[in-house]
């Protein structure tokens, strides 16, 4: 296999992957729908194109990390996009957060033009993006993870493979299922701790020195007392990822009263208009509801 590597979609994911595989000696190319978002990447020295079929056309590997279903169908389907321009022996790679229903579907349709397909979406945000830091997670035909490991272990620092299609989707899902109950419980732990009138720094010193401290503990508590909600992780892309374990919980019939709760809660902070805000913004609605904001 060749060393090109097409990016669809070029959001803080897409444009830090992007970045790590051309310092790796990689050539890459991009797609986005909004042309203008792609400017990170093409400065530091991807090749756009205009369409998906495009950005695909002479790459080994297809990186595709699209915010939702919606935008990611609107890269695969149509006379220009990616099930209609597979090519033998390419091989599709999702990263993004989806269903599981969706990674069987499309393995099929890439099976269809002798491509391969994973579903191997990440934990981790912007600096694991940048830093080639990300874990992932894969899912799908054996022989294509084998395949495709070169490429993943560039731009991840871990990688495991889960199973059958769908099965690193159901693997990302279980994790923002907890991931998103430990942002809750954090905030509204930090301002029970502010009305209590204890120092937040000194309740963070704490936590971070005992058999709980995590990476999770530290950013989201720093971010909550120094105020600074600066992207890592979109508060947006909460919601969308706590209403897709809510829809897939469902149809394996396991309650999560957990991540139910936390997604209203997340919801209350995207109607107040914090959604364009780092996900640790949800506090705000915590103070709010303790009266300290």
């Amino acid at each position: 296999m060749g060393k090109h590597v097409a990016i669809m979609g070029t959001g803080i994911m897409g444009t830090g992957m992007g970045k790590v595989l051309l310092k790796q000696g990689y050539s890459v190319s991009c797609y986005n729908r909004t042309e203008s978002n792609a400017k990170d990447l093409v400065a530091a020295g991807a090749t756009y194109a205009k369409t998906p079929a495009k950005a695909a056309e002479a790459a080994d590997f297809v990186i595709i990390m699209m915010w939702n279903k919606e935008a990611l169908d609107s890269v695969v389907l149509g006379d220009d996009g990616l099930f209609a321009n597979a090519k033998d022996g390419q091989v599709f790679i999702d990263m993004s957060t989806q269903l599981p229903d969706t990674g069987l579907w499309l393995a099929k349709e890439f099976a269809k033009k002798g491509a391969g397909f994973l579903d191997a979406p990440v934990h981790g945000s912007k600096g694991e993006a940048n830093s080639g830091g990300l874990w992932i997670m894969a899912g799908g035909d054996e022989n294509t993870y084998r395949k495709a490991l070169p490429i993943l272990q560039i731009v991840g620092e871990t990688v495991h493979y889960m199973g059958g299609s769908g099965k690193g989707y159901a693997t990302k899902l279980c994790g923002n299922h907890l991931v998103s109950t430990i942002v809750a419980a954090l905030c509204e732990s930090m301002v029970l701790a502010k009305k209590a009138g204890l120092d937040p720094k000194e309740v963070l010193s704490v936590w971070m020195d005992s058999d709980f401290r995590s990476p999770v503990v530290d950013g989201v508590g720093n971010s909550i007392i120094s105020r600074n909600f600066e992207v890592a992780f979109h508060l947006r892309t909460m919601v969308k990822d706590t209403e897709l374990i809510r829809n897939y919980s469902e149809s394996l019939n396991v309650p999560v009263l957990l991540s139910n709760i936390v997604h209203e809660i997340n919801k209350v902070g995207l109607n107040k208009g914090y959604g364009e805000e780092n996900a640790s913004a949800v506090v705000k609605v915590f103070e709010e509801m303790a009266g300290i904001l």
